[in-house]
């Protein structure tokens, strides 16, 4: 199998994108037994897990009936640079390996949110739709250049595709009992490519208004561009395979259908609402404090019960009002934690707790008695939950062991495991885990999970390795996938992986992105030296333990986490050593990464400044080119070509202050590499730096020595320095 050539390229625009379709492509399967194999962590045991939902922690379908789930499942092979991509099904009452119903097609892969936004490469698993009566699901499935509809049975002995359109599906719902369906669309695809051909062989005019990017030389088009920027509805006749265009009112019934049970019109401040089966109750969450009406205030359960008096219910007990989970996402792409039980008049809810809001307590309130009970609490990451028969089922992921399917006895917080994808990972051997919450002395807290190596030894020092910048990604490589934490630790480091600190007091208080923007950055740097606080503290408190070298410490971060990795190397002389994924906050950056009106006006707006020229105050602060002086540091980048241009301002800076400086960079990728091959050399990559820069080690392989000879270069400018 192939990754897309040129022509293709303008399919990773418009919405899937990935490899090509391959009739010989292997079907995964999940081993019903493991051979014991006990061996230390290797790259592959971590970038070829068998990887079941998103990157976000979404994409868990239950049936109608709440016996199955279905699930997108998704493998790397290093060898190949390729994906092997299933639609697997699993009971809900025992544990399996999963039943195999059909290929998943190509790659998905996310896209930014603003119109046109480029293809990031994270990976982006689709939901199932499972039919009303349980019998099998649809999905969108990418092949031989187009995205349409299919449909599985339940016990993969059927499949076949619904949909045949001229345009790519986008998004799908099922009506009528599952005898129609429908669906939007973008322009034709043959439309599209004529649009590519002549930009092509013509140019395209430069917008400076309206163009998101063009860095690379391609136009990112915003949506709908051919079709009046709407996009186009259909519906699809299940018997006899037809489709036509949508009338007015099943316009309006798609819109109902995406929107989903709407909040009840009696609580006007409510933010999300859960209607109890056959619509007899409702809950839903409102922020009382009316002077946090914000993005994410603190909220409160309420509901009612109707066939009573409608009367709102409030939740009084003192963890019914806090951070209750309530994602940003549209609910058609991750559930909320908000479900009434199928048996008795409770709502079940997530409350966000500890320090940096570092645990998830699940909570059960009875609603006619007004008493709260907590199921369970738990620092993994817990995501996607449905209930039925008295159990949630969910994802879960640990800094230890892969995604897995659990189910949570809503009874007394017991958990099974249903769906382990990788049994093999038992065998894998890796460093001690400790869960960590800290705070520095401005009172500003976070959390974390500190690995050591594998052969620890008590009493020995250790250099220490920040990767960020969500601890919920500490099996692999942190956000990002790109600093392999087990790996790290079994080549002799200690790994703190850090939770960035989020902006909650800007968010309760505003909505604009703009507001939150000023909160956020605002005259005294907030986002950028609270880190830096925190990472002092952390390593102040692990010296005093005697566990690491204060003197070998590094700093690495891909995207926000870059913003770390900037402002630490500038402004403290904390860090030994650090490793980036893009350089941002060069004076001319927004020229070259985003220049549409909305993106300036925000940008100016929390201090970055007009573009171009060194304004504001982020880019003195932030900028590697305007700071090049300060910084001593050895810097690897290991950057993207569509992001490539952002850095080369900033590189050259230090390169021409003899600076010790390296930039790798990776074709066809973007914000996210997601090409396996340019994930496994990033990972050895960054190791072997970390390894020659803090601890002063080589690799011998023959294959490496040139990495060794630039690097002794850098060492021996920098000592002149």
């Amino acid at each position: 199998m192939k990754f897309l050539k040129w022509l293709a390229i303008v399919a990773m625009a418009w919405g899937i994108s990935g490899c090509g379709s391959d009739p010989q492509r292997v079907r995964l399967e999940i081993p019903e037994s493991v051979v014991e194999d006990p061996h230390l962590v290797a790259p592959t045991d971590l970038i070829e897990l068998r990887e079941i939902g998103d990157m976000r922690g979404g994409a868990l379908s239950m049936s109608p009936d709440g016996n199955h789930v279905a699930f997108m499942m998704h493998r790397a092979d290093v060898a190949a640079n390729d994906y092997d991509v299933g639609w697997f099904i699993a009971p809900t009452d025992r544990p399996s390996t999963g039943l195999y119903v059909h290929d998943g097609g190509d790659p998905t892969l996310y896209r930014y949110g603003q119109p046109g936004g480029r293809t990031v490469g994270s990976w982006i698993s689709e939901y199932a739709h499972w039919s009303p009566e349980s019998s099998g699901i649809a999905y969108r499935r990418r092949a031989d250049g187009e995205t349409q509809i299919w449909w599985s049975s339940r016990d993969g002995s059927k499949t076949r595709q619904l949909s045949h359109n001229a345009a790519d599906v986008e998004e799908f719902y099922w009506r009528d009992g599952g005898s129609s369906v429908l669906f939007i669309t973008d322009a034709d695809r043959a439309d599209l490519r004529e649009v590519e051909k002549s930009r092509f062989r013509n140019g395209h005019v430069y917008d400076y208004d309206k163009e998101w990017s063009t860095i690379d030389g391609r136009p990112y088009y915003p949506r709908y561009l051919l079709t009046g920027g709407a996009p186009r509805y259909w519906v699809l006749d299940i018997a006899s395979a037809s489709e036509r265009r949508a009338t007015d009112d099943e316009r309006a019934e798609f819109d109902r259908l995406r929107q989903g049970a709407p909040n009840p019109d009696f609580a006007p401040k409510s933010r999300r609402a859960s209607w109890t089966e056959g619509r007899r109750g409702v809950a839903w969450l409102q922020p009382d404090d009316p002077e946090l009406q914000g993005m994410n205030p603190p909220l409160t359960v309420y509901a009612s019960i109707l066939g009573d008096d409608r009367e709102p219910i409030r939740c009084t007990a003192e963890e019914c009002t806090g951070r209750l989970e309530l994602f940003r996402y549209k609910p058609k792409l991750l559930r909320h934690w908000l479900y009434w039980s199928t048996v008795n008049d409770e709502v079940y809810y997530v409350r966000q707790e500890g320090t940096g809001y570092s645990k998830q307590s699940l909570y059960a309130w009875d609603v006619r008695e007004n008493r709260v009970r907590k199921i369970l609490t738990t620092h993994e990451w817990i995501s996607d939950c449905s209930i039925a028969h008295g159990k949630a089922i969910c994802f879960r992921e640990t800094a230890e062991y892969p995604r897995t399917i659990i189910s949570i006895d809503l009874s007394d917080g017991s958990i099974e495991t249903l769906v382990d994808a990788n049994p093999e990972f038992r065998n894998v051997m890796l460093g001690d885990v400790e869960f960590l919450e800290w705070e520095n002395e401005l009172g500003h807290g976070t959390f974390g999970y500190l690995v050591k190596p594998s052969n620890y030894v008590p009493g020995r020092r250790y250099p220490l390795v920040f990767v960020g910048y969500r601890a919920r990604h500490a099996l692999r490589g942190g956000v990002g996938d790109e600093y392999p934490v087990h790996l790290l630790a079994a080549s002799g480091f200690v790994v703190l992986v850090y939770d960035k600190p989020n902006h909650y007091e800007a968010e309760e208080k505003y909505s604009d992105s703009l507001d939150i923007g000023r909160a956020r950055w605002g005259v005294d740097l907030y986002d950028v030296r609270v880190p830096l606080a925190l990472f002092e503290f952390a390593i102040q408190m692990l010296d005093e333990e005697g566990l690491i070298d204060p003197a070998r410490v590094a700093i690495t971060g891909l995207s926000a986490g870059t913003n770390d990795v900037n402002y630490s190397l500038i402004h403290s002389d904390l860090f030994a050593a650090g490793i980036s994924s893009s350089v941002e906050f060069g004076p001319n950056n927004g020229v070259l990464s985003g220049v549409s009106a909305e993106f300036r006006k925000h940008r100016e707006a929390i201090g970055a400044g007009p573009y171009p020229g060194p304004h504001g105050f982020l880019p003195p602060h932030m900028s590697l080119q305007l700071n090049a002086e300060r910084v001593n540091e050895p810097l690897l980048v290991n950057v993207s070509d569509a992001e490539h241009p952002w850095a080369l301002a900033e590189i050259a800076a230090l390169a021409r202050h003899d600076k010790p400086v390296e930039m790798v960079v990776h074709p066809d990728e973007g914000h996210v590499k997601w090409h396996p091959a340019h994930r496994f050399a990033i990972y050895e990559r960054n190791v072997d730096w970390l390894n020659f820069w803090l601890r002063g080690v080589d690799d011998p392989s023959p294959a490496k020595a040139g990495q060794y000879v630039r690097w002794r270069r850098l060492r021996d400018a920098q000592s002149l320095n």
